[in-house]
């Protein structure tokens, strides 16, 4: 599968169809738009090159890039430090930290052309004060957060969710665990405080972003 030459001036419609099918309350300030078409854009330029991401239409592009973004949002506290694990081409972690500029952020991705493409994208963007990407693996036996110590730890499509939250409760107080079909992940020790459902708009989906926190 190609991926679609993207162009924020022909495009951003397909961020606009995006925004109104799956958060419907929620609306980004025009410069967080921009930024974000930005971003999409950069994907685009990159992925003509090199293996980023797979998306035919610029739909299935910010659907890739934003749609858990999107969800995540309400459930990181202000200020807060992020972890992302396996970050892959920087979503949702980058476009997080667009959205939310009193949010910091550490990506960890152990492929190389990938590192370098989100080290790029930090600097365009304007993230460099606020965005680190590393390149490694997250050991078995992580027991700190690469980077630094991180208030909430998440990870997209890198493991099992019951797996990820064994990980990410070495790692953050608070750790996210994204989940299509299936149960909730349990962990003893560790409550599921929040929840946010929402639709994948291309196939109508289900997805839940769920937030656990250590039990006193």
């Amino acid at each position: 599968m190609s991926l679609v030459v993207f162009d924020p001036k022909r495009d951003g419609a397909a961020l606009d169809a995006l925004l109104d099918a799956s958060a419907p309350d929620t609306s980004l300030a025009p410069s967080v738009r921009d930024a974000w078409l930005r971003f999409a854009a950069l994907v685009s330029t990159w992925g003509q090159r090199t293996d980023l991401v797979a998306a035919p239409t610029a739909a299935a592009l910010v659907e890739i890039l934003f749609l858990d973004a999107l969800a995540l949002l309400p459930l990181l506290p202000e200020g807060a430090r992020v972890l992302d694990v396996g970050a892959g081409a920087g979503a949702p972690a980058l476009p997080v930290l667009l959205a939310r500029d009193d949010l910091r952020g550490v990506l960890l991705e152990p492929r190389r052309r990938r590192v370098a493409f989100m080290r790029t994208a930090v600097g365009a963007l304007g993230l460099s004060s606020r965005a680190e990407v590393i390149e490694g693996w997250l050991a078995d036996d992580a027991t700190e957060a690469p980077g630094g110590p991180a208030d909430v730890a998440l990870s997209r499509a890198t493991f099992p969710p019951d797996e990820w939250l064994a990980r990410g409760s070495h790692l953050a107080p608070r750790v996210l665990v994204l989940l299509g079909r299936g149960d909730a992940p349990a962990r003893p020790g560790w409550a599921l405080v929040t929840e946010r459902s929402y639709v994948v708009p291309s196939s109508g989906a289900s997805r839940r972003v769920l937030a656990y926190e250590a039990t006193p």
